[in-house]
């Protein structure tokens, strides 16, 4: 086991608090996905909203919205932006009060920002 463990069950659950309408897709040992509930994107194929995954010296955090139409004007503050390996990936070390407040609202404003354009669509 991964001495990241703990810290990849606190960003487990942040994206759980943070967008509670999504489904999980996946809840392995290292690995969470959740995926947008299928009657809200009419679609019968599952489609990712996050990821949380543990490797072997840091845990990853994907939030593919950031990259969506929905979520393109979303603000990521510029200390969340220093721990991002791209538009939709954060990579964590540890854990830091400051950094996780900054993603679950910006997970939080993702999840009500794509739920709500996909609802009006």
């Amino acid at each position: 086991m991964s001495d990241h463990y703990p810290l990849y069950i606190a960003l487990r659950g942040l994206m759980v608090r943070a967008a509670p309408a999504m489904q999980i897709g996946k809840d392995a040992l290292g690995e969470f996905t959740l995926n947008v509930p299928r009657e809200i994107m009419n679609s019968k194929d599952p489609i990712w909203f996050g990821s949380v995954r543990l490797t072997g010296n840091n845990v990853s955090y994907y939030l593919p919205p950031l990259a969506a139409r929905e979520g393109r004007d979303l603000v990521v503050p510029e200390a969340l932006k220093r721990l991002s390996t791209s538009k939709t990936c954060f990579v964590f070390h540890d854990q830091n009060p400051d950094r996780f407040a900054e993603l679950e609202d910006v997970t939080r404003a993702a999840a009500d920002k794509f739920t709500s354009a996909t609802r009006a669509a």
